[in-house]
């Protein structure tokens, strides 16, 4: 226990301490709080990805395009998997030519251990930077995103909202309150109403037993403008 205080940014470091590494065979590491394991996971995923990328293997530049391209094309659409496809296999081969530059000591050591310390430290959205990325990857890999049984559409695009509202009686209250509705919008009646022009807004009463004066007509599909008002009276 210490009286100092650090800020947390997330419950899971609470409820979900980091495991660590102190000592092999009884001979205690040279770290200060030990070696985390979330840090020698990432340090091996990133020796095994530099070992095979610094290969400069066609294959393993083909897979890495095809996964990008995929990432692209749940966002983008065909253009996105064709630069995501580029991207990603030029990027692959570049990186391989790079990577072969170096010596051995940054390429096997120094390079694992900075992206393992910078993947340590990154907490997107407060979570570990392993379970942001599947996360995200399954999102985006997802063929058919679906939100309340509803398409979810690709980043960036523009959708029509138009909620459907129903206005009905019921056992409570069997006539009809007052109701506004503002455009843009699209009002459908079951039966034919009654649009009355009035002020700054349209008028609408039910038909039965009303007759039409001049300007009154019968409706049952009103289509609203930006800023048009109806106003609905029983």
């Amino acid at each position: 226990m210490s009286d100092s205080t650090h800020p947390i940014r997330s419950y899971q470091r609470i409820f979900k301490p980091d495991r660590r590494v102190y000592a092999i065979d009884g001979r205690r590491l040279p770290v200060p709080g030990g070696v985390p394991l979330e840090w020698l996971g990432w340090a091996f995923c990133s020796l095994v990805v530099v070992l095979v990328v610094s290969q400069r293997s066609i294959f393993f530049a083909v897979v890495t395009a095809a996964v990008v391209g995929l990432l692209g094309a749940s966002s983008h659409g065909w253009p996105g998997a064709v630069l995501g496809a580029l991207a990603g296999f030029t990027g692959t081969l570049l990186a391989g030519v790079v990577l072969d530059w170096l010596d051995w000591p940054l390429r096997l050591l120094i390079a694992p251990g900075m992206i393992a310390t910078l993947a340590g430290q990154a907490a997107p959205d407060g979570r570990p930077a392993h379970r942001y990325l599947t996360s995200w990857a399954a999102l985006r890999m997802r063929s058919a995103r679906r939100s309340l049984d509803c398409a979810i559409g690709a980043e960036d695009e523009a959708h029509d909202w138009a909620p459907k509202v129903w206005v009905a009686p019921d056992a409570h209250s069997p006539v009809l309150h007052h109701g506004k509705v503002r455009g843009p919008a699209r009002l459908v009646f079951a039966r034919p109403v009654v649009a009355i022009p009035g002020r700054r807004r349209l008028i609408v009463r039910r038909a039965d037993g009303h007759r039409l004066r001049t300007g009154e007509r019968l409706a049952e599909v009103i289509e609203l403008d930006e800023g048009q008002v109806v106003e609905v009276r029983p």
